[in-house]
């Protein structure tokens, strides 16, 4: 199982979106500064994520949502997690 999650940034509030099957880990690896996309706008925090089945539907969901700001924001509205 691969999660599709979407973070965002504390301090400049810039959402990212990723995939992975640790997530916790992989928030870790944003967090440490270790992903180079991420590292100058830690800390990042979890806003949305949802579970799909395999590494290539996870890929697919993950480029869709770059590609589109309105497919990427209902899809963080729908996969919302509340703080």
């Amino acid at each position: 199982m691969y999660n599709v999650y979407a973070i965002q940034s504390v301090i400049s509030k810039r959402i990212y979106i990723g995939h992975s099957n640790n997530i916790d880990a992989r928030l870790k690896y944003h967090n440490f500064g270790y992903v180079k996309s991420t590292a100058k706008d830690k800390p990042w925090r979890i806003v949305a994520t949802e579970q799909v089945e395999g590494r290539d539907e996870a890929r697919w969901l993950e480029l869709s949502l770059k590609k589109s700001r309105g497919k990427r924001l209902k899809w963080i509205k729908k996969h919302r997690i509340e703080p």
